[in-house]
């Protein structure tokens, strides 16, 4: 029987996802210094940094390579984009970048390493308990997900400290309700990777008013638009910021970031894959105030 099995070789199933998994891994290989010379060669970066291309293409391969060695919900294009938006912040602005949502640590540790490069503190938020309860109000929060997701806070240390820069990284533990009213440093750079809305809204109400002048947020749930919405919507941020809607960059399909993705999220193509992010600033403006008849 074994020998029969042996005979047959790999199933089809196994194959493909074999065959998958060395695209991927060949696409990543291949667009990586393309990706590393696209991001780093924009004139928004601050000189003051003295980041050199050698020493961003570093961060780059050692983002990849921590990306083999620990799973991220998010990925190494995801943080090196954000790196990237970091040193367009200007050096002498004080503020700290923040992380809502750390998991195992892949992104923390990756983000600490931007951080080092760039002279930042790194502060993560996460109840270190998994997923909340469900708030009845919110779509995307399920029931019995609550607790998923969970990485200890020592598992996210010890990821830090083995593929990141922990020296960079401060650690809050409990639920985003409770612990991000007590905010109070400026923030240049945020990363919220949350999943659900309730979680998203305390985000934003806490951290967005904290949030230096051309300060950038990033989000993962760029796939959902219903999600990517709260960055268009005009009654939200009138009730709770009284201005008008930021927009989004890469909602529904990610900044380009040498991926192929097209969407929607619930029928992707086999060799299309949601390995970017969505990001907005202080600033920006995402409003529509045109109407033929006047008015507003």
């Amino acid at each position: 029987m074994l020998r029969a099995k042996l005979a047959e070789g790999p199933s089809p199933e196994r194959r493909r996802t074999f065959g998958i998994a060395a695209y991927r891994t060949l696409q990543d290989l291949i667009t990586l210094p393309w990706l590393v010379l696209a991001l780093y060669r924009n004139h928004r970066i601050d000189p003051a940094y003295g980041v050199t291309l050698p020493r961003f293409a570093a961060l780059a391969w050692r983002m990849y390579t921590n990306s083999l060695r620990v799973f991220s919900a998010s990925s190494h294009r995801a943080h090196l984009a954000m790196a990237a938006k970091l040193l367009e912040v200007p050096a002498d602005v004080d503020g700290v970048v923040v992380e809502c949502g750390s998991f195992l640590g892949g992104s923390a540790a990756n983000l600490s390493l931007a951080c080092e490069l760039a002279g930042r503190e790194l502060i993560v938020y996460d109840s270190f308990e998994g997923m909340p309860a469900a708030d009845p109000n919110d779509r995307f929060a399920k029931a019995d997900a609550a607790g998923a997701y969970r990485g200890s806070l020592e598992t996210v240390r010890s990821t830090v400290g083995r593929l990141g820069a922990i020296d960079r990284c401060t650690f809050r533990k409990g639920w985003f309700a409770d612990t991000l009213p007590d905010h109070d440093e400026p923030v240049v750079l945020c990363f919220l990777d949350v999943d659900w809305q309730a979680s998203l809204h305390d985000c934003l109400v806490n951290l967005w008013p904290r949030l230096v002048e051309r300060g950038f947020v990033f989000i993962d749930e760029y796939v959902l638009l219903d999600y990517c919405a709260a960055f268009y919507s005009e009654r939200y941020w009138r009730t709770y910021f009284d201005t008008t809607p930021p927009g989004l960059y890469g909602a529904g399909t990610g900044v380009p970031l040498h991926q192929t993705y097209l969407g929607p999220f619930l029928a992707p193509a086999p060799l299309q894959f949601a390995v970017s992010v969505a990001y907005t600033w202080k600033g920006s403006s995402g409003y529509w105030e045109y109407f033929p008849e006047g008015g507003t």
